[in-house]
């Protein structure tokens, strides 16, 4: 990948997250601007990323694969940063995922090689950018979801006339009843299995077959529902025409966010071909973690003794703000709110707290009970000490909607020294 016009990119004090004092500079010489996150050098809110927990999630999940015998296409719409997707493909990932067309182009303009749509692929303007991107690159391959023989035939009539350099990678898209997009039955699946073998071999090849077991409805209550709906796609899987699966170099068995992966990924191998068997993972947020629903997930996974993924991530993300009122005995108010953080799967939740010119204190019992557009409703106990100016962390709750708040993040390290920055193409 090439991300050098991502570190020539001028920065300066307009930048959310940029002190307003700073002149333009480009992000690559950011490290050696001295700034301090606990000096007050940053504007706050600031959403930042912790170095050392990036660097110990991507090696820890990286040992998990490679045992594992796994690979990874990481879901790119979690970051959207092609800094992180570099160091992601430089750790041996596979490819990278995307949910939109948009996602798509970003992704190949920085250089990423491989991409997943993790989606739909139809209608003549993103039909057109793929076969325009495909016909410009002979290093580029896409695959995307199709769960229908209209979708098929939706892409096939906008690439009428249309020739390609290499063919759009199919994978039949699995679903569930009560969930997203994909076929619920067998049945449907070798309808679409049919006209997959029956289309235009320049223009669409049969890839393998996708999944994604984080809308199985109740799974967050009974994992069990995981295990069954990952079986389900592999009897899915075994059934499909011997034809539509010879000659194939590999079969891509793909599925896996970042609560469930291991319960998808130990069912999938389980998968015996004519083909050589991929079990690709999508999941994206193990880079960064959090501090709330994937937290949750992986504190689930350490004590069932049926799971196989027993490493603990790190949240690399913190979300700073100052205390901004103590308008009443028990209410605190922050000075960041839903243009700042996420709150789609669970409020932000202070854990610590810093006070200039003494150091950190003990944060005490403190809730995040509301958000306006620029505000945060704090609940204190009575052992809260909190002072106006006080600099307060928040762990955050589900990344995928913490990046998109910010065009540019900065890198720290232990000391929350501003050691680097990441931007996001949202």
């Amino acid at each position: 990948m090439d991300i050098s016009p991502l570190r020539d990119t001028v920065l300066d004090g307009r930048t959310k997250g940029v002190p307003g004092t700073a002149t333009p500079f480009a992000l690559a010489n950011i490290g050696t601007k001295g700034w301090n996150v606990l000096r007050e050098d940053m504007p706050l809110p600031l959403m930042l990323l912790k170095r050392a927990n990036l660097d110990h999630n991507g090696q820890v999940f990286g040992e998990y694969l490679t045992q594992h015998d796994l690979s990874l296409a990481p879901h790119g719409k979690t970051t959207m940063a092609p800094q992180i997707f570099a160091e992601q493909l430089d750790s041996g990932a596979w490819g990278i995922t995307a949910a939109t067309v948009n996602q798509v182009l970003v992704m190949h303009h920085y250089g990423v090689r491989r991409v997943v749509l993790a989606n739909q692929l139809l209608g003549k303007a993103h039909v057109e950018a793929i076969a325009a991107t495909l016909n410009a690159d002979p290093a580029f391959s896409f695959y995307c979801f199709v769960d229908s023989v209209a979708q098929l035939d939706n892409i096939a009539r906008h690439l009428d006339g249309t020739r390609l350099a290499r063919p759009i990678r199919l994978l039949i898209e699995v679903g569930v009843m009560g969930g997203r997009t994909g076929v619920r039955t067998t049945r449907q699946a070798l309808e679409i299995a049919e006209a997959i073998a029956g289309a235009d071999a320049s223009k669409f090849q049969f890839a393998g077959v996708a999944a994604f077991e984080g809308v199985v409805p109740g799974a967050d209550k009974s994992p069990e529902l995981i295990t069954k709906f990952a079986q389900s796609v592999v009897d899915i899987a075994a059934a499909l025409p011997p034809g539509l699966i010879e000659g194939l170099d590999e079969f891509i068995l793909t599925g896996g966010g970042s609560s469930y992966f291991d319960l998808v990924a130990d069912r999938f191998q389980t998968l015996s071909l004519t083909a050589p068997v991929r079990v690709l993972l999508r999941s994206g947020c193990y880079i960064t973690h959090d501090s709330g629903v994937y937290k949750s997930a992986q504190d689930t996974a350490e004590t069932d003794t049926a799971r196989s993924w027993k490493s603990a991530l790190r949240p690399a993300l913190e979300a700073w703000s100052y205390v901004q009122s103590r308008p009443e005995p028990d209410l605190a108010l922050l000075s960041m709110g839903k243009r700042d953080v996420p709150y789609d799967a669970g409020l932000p939740a202070p854990f610590k707290l810093y006070r200039p010119g003494e150091g950190f204190r003990d944060v005490g019992s403190a809730e995040i009970f509301a958000l306006n557009d620029q505000h945060a409703f704090v609940r204190l106990s009575a052992d809260a000490d909190w002072r106006v100016g006080d600099l307060v962390a928040s762990g955050i709750s589900h990344p995928c909607t913490a990046f998109d708040k910010w065009r540019f993040l900065p890198v720290v390290n232990d000391e929350y020294d501003v050691i680097d920055g990441v931007l996001t193409l949202f």
